[in-house]
């Protein structure tokens, strides 16, 4: 390619424009924004090293002032590279795991007035666990039983214990009902899912699931 000279105004105008630091790169963007920096910093680069080649080729007759531009230039080119690196790391890297998905079924819900229930947590979920993803759900139809509530806790290490609970109303219908919910609990030391009821039983066409569906 044919470098076109340029003048000492101008030389210090690219120096100027191009000699900025390119900002640090933000590791939590997303693909797509990172490929468009990707681009901008790409053409940069060649800029500026269009610019270097000019700045050289000029560089015993324009002395000190040269020196200096290109000393900027040579700056900022370092830090366009390390940015650029910085930026196709990003793009490279495997996204980290932040949960890892099973799908375990423990059983049904308690279908008595009060019934407690225990599931031992399976050999799938790992001791390091600190949570687990719970999902529960009830379907109804014609039932008889007003209103019930199904507790879903794990215990903890000082006796307390975190949980959900999901509703369910039982009606002489002929369709059918349902509720879910999907909640993550603290993994109890126990290896233990407790379950209780709060209300009438059910008598009639219900059913019922509990599962653990992911870990972290």
């Amino acid at each position: 390619m044919k470098l076109q000279r340029i003048g000492r105004g101008s030389a210090l105008s690219v120096a100027l424009c191009l000699g900025c630091t390119a900002p640090a790169p933000d590791t939590r963007l997303d693909p797509v924004v990172v490929e468009a920096r990707l681009t901008v910093l790409d053409t940069r680069l060649e800029r500026l090293e269009q610019s270097v080649a000019v700045l050289w080729e000029n560089q015993q007759q324009r002395g000190v002032t040269h020196d200096q531009a290109l000393a900027g230039i040579a700056r900022a080119l370092k830090d366009t590279q390390g940015s650029v690196a910085e930026l196709r790391r990003t793009v490279e890297e495997p996204t980290p795991v932040l949960y890892r998905t099973v799908d375990v079924l423990l059983g049904t819900l308690p279908s008595g007035r009060d019934d407690l229930l225990t599931y031992p947590i399976p050999a799938a979920i790992p001791d390091t666990a600190r949570e687990i993803l719970v999902y529960a759900q009830v379907a109804t139809s014609y039932v008889e039983g007003g209103p019930r509530r199904f507790r879903v806790a794990t215990r903890l290490a000082d006796g307390r214990e975190a949980a959900f609970y999901l509703h369910a109303v039982g009606g002489l219908q002929r369709s059918w009902a349902y509720n879910s919910d999907n909640v993550w609990l603290p993994m109890p030391k126990d290896r233990t899912l407790l379950l209780q009821t709060v209300g009438r039983p059910f008598f009639g066409d219900w059913n019922s699931e509990v599962r653990i569906t992911a870990y972290r």
